[in-house]
This record gives structure tokens, C-alpha cells and sequence, in this order.
């Protein structure tokens, strides 16, 4: 999946609205971070996006009360289509008709029992919010903490330093915690970055600022970024649509399922 730097985007939208992208404090920092988390969501969950849908196998089990069922993997959202086949390969998959259940502590995908157990479902991979915090050397992380880090200058700092390549993103920590000063350029193996797609950025960067904007009570003018950002997205989807031609394989109905 193509990516984006969020600093890229924060320093956009800092731009649109009429902020100093040199100067920010961290209030600013976190009013725009919220901003994004909340467009990030939206936008992730708005369209069937290729470069956020997966394609995996399953294995079915049935319960001592005769459903058959299988649970979707951790990094699964939504799960958008079951397959008896690879649909990638034929277009004599069928699609399955399923039920999500939540179980609270888990969740199950139900199939029609004992007809299936094995096949192929797609799914839209699970959002992460952005909420993380400047990095600091001297702070300990615990499992699943956010930062926001410059890799490139490999400090944290919202604006470049100088005669570095500046590379800010989120990572979050994946041990159970770290000692002071680990960080994702000198311990890679204990942090996990966020990665944006880059055809969410534009959108980003105008509502973040048509956010912030509202928020500061200029709603005609935060109105007019909000259409701005909406026509960036639209771009992305007439880029599928239009421009790659991009379809789906045509699927049979499997009428005893």
C-alpha cells in the first residue's frame, strides 16, 4: 500500500488554516491530531478501498449446538464478502451468505451449517485511532502506548530539524514496555508505525482544517474547505472507478446455501 506521512498532511492542513507549521505547540499538536483521527475513520470506512481490502482463507468449526462458524483474524474490521472459492481466480465463487455475531469477548462469522468448511473471506483491515503523544527520551512505553516520531531526525519534534529529512508518524509500542529512550529507529522490533494511505491524505489535510476552522466559529469558510476535502476524496474514487477501470469478477448465487 502506498503511504503518506502524517507530518505531511498536519503540515497542509496547518497551511489551509492559516496556522504557522513552524510553530506548533501542543495543544495545536493534539486539536489537529483529534481532527485526523476522526477524518481518518470516516473515510477508511466510507468506500471499499483496494489498498485497505484483504483476501484470506478460513477454516470452519461447528459448536456443541450445531453452528458453524469461524473467527475473523485481529487485523479484520469488517468482513465484506465469504467466498466457497478464491474470487481473485474464478468467477465461479460463490458468495456465501453469513452472519456477524459478537460474542463480547470475541467475534464469529456464521455460515450455513455443515455446507462449508473451508473457503475465502475479504475483509477491510481494522482502523487504529490516532492518539499518540510527542515522543520523549527520557519517558517509559507500555504495550500498545502511542508516540509521534521523526525518523528522520530520529527525535521527537514537530518541525524539521535542520539539514534532516523530517519523516513524522505514530507508531505504537508492541512489547510489554520499553526502557527510556528505545524509539523505532534504535529498537524497530518494539514499535509498529501507523501507516496513512496516501489517497486518504488530501482529504485529511483539507478537513482537518475545515475542522479547525468551525471550531473557531468560521463556519462559511470552514464550509468551503469541508467541499474542498470532499472533492479530493471523490478524485480517489474516480481514479478506481473511472480512470483504473477497476471491477469485480462476477459472482454465481449459490441457491442452497
Amino acid at each position: 500500500m502506498r503511504t503518506t506521512e502524517f507530518s505531511q498532511i498536519l503540515f497542509e492542513s496547518l497551511q489551509y488554516s492559516g496556522n504557522d507549521r513552524h510553530n506548533i505547540n501542543d495543544e495545536t499538536f493534539a486539536q489537529f491530531r483529534d481532527f485526523a483521527s476522526a477524518r481518518m475513520r470516516e473515510v477508511w470506512e466510507s468506500q471499499e478501498f483496494p489498498d485497505l481490502i484483504r483476501l484470506t482463507t478460513f477454516t470452519a468449526l461447528t459448536d456443541t449446538a450445531g453452528v458453524t462458524y469461524f473467527a475473523p483474524l485481529a487485523t479484520a474490521g469488517e468482513v465484506l464478502g465469504v467466498f466457497d472459492k478464491n474470487p481473485q481466480i474464478t468467477s465461479r465463487a460463490l458468495e456465501l451468505k453469513y452472519e456477524i455475531y459478537d460474542l463480547g469477548t470475541s467475534v464469529r462469522v456464521i455460515l450455513p451449517s455443515g455446507l462449508f468448511t473451508t473457503g475465502f473471506y475479504s475483509y477491510r483491515t481494522k482502523f487504529v485511532p490516532l492518539t499518540g503523544t510527542i515522543w520523549k527520551a527520557t519517558d517509559v512505553y507500555y504495550q500498545n502506548a502511542q508516540i509521534y516520531f521523526d525518523s528522520g531526525s530520529a527525535t521527537g519534534t514537530y518541525v524539521p530539524v535542520t539539514g534532516k529529512p523530517h519523516s513524522g508518524d505514530f507508531y505504537y509500542c508492541t512489547i510489554s514496555s520499553t526502557t527510556a529512550g528505545s524509539n523505532p529507529s534504535n529498537n524497530p522490533t518494539q514499535w509498529t508505525k501507523i501507516s496513512i494511505p496516501y489517497i486518504f491524505g488530501n482529504y485529511m489535510a483539507w478537513g482537518m482544517a475545515a475542522n479547525f476552522l468551525i471550531s473557531e466559529g468560521k463556519i462559511q469558510e470552514g464550509a468551503g474547505l469541508e467541499q474542498k476535502a470532499e472533492m479530493m476524496i471523490a478524485i480517489e474514487v474516480d481514479k478506481y472507478c473511472r480512470q483504473q477501470n477497476q471491477t469485480r469478477k462476477i459472482n454465481f448465487t449459490n441457491p442452497y446455501a
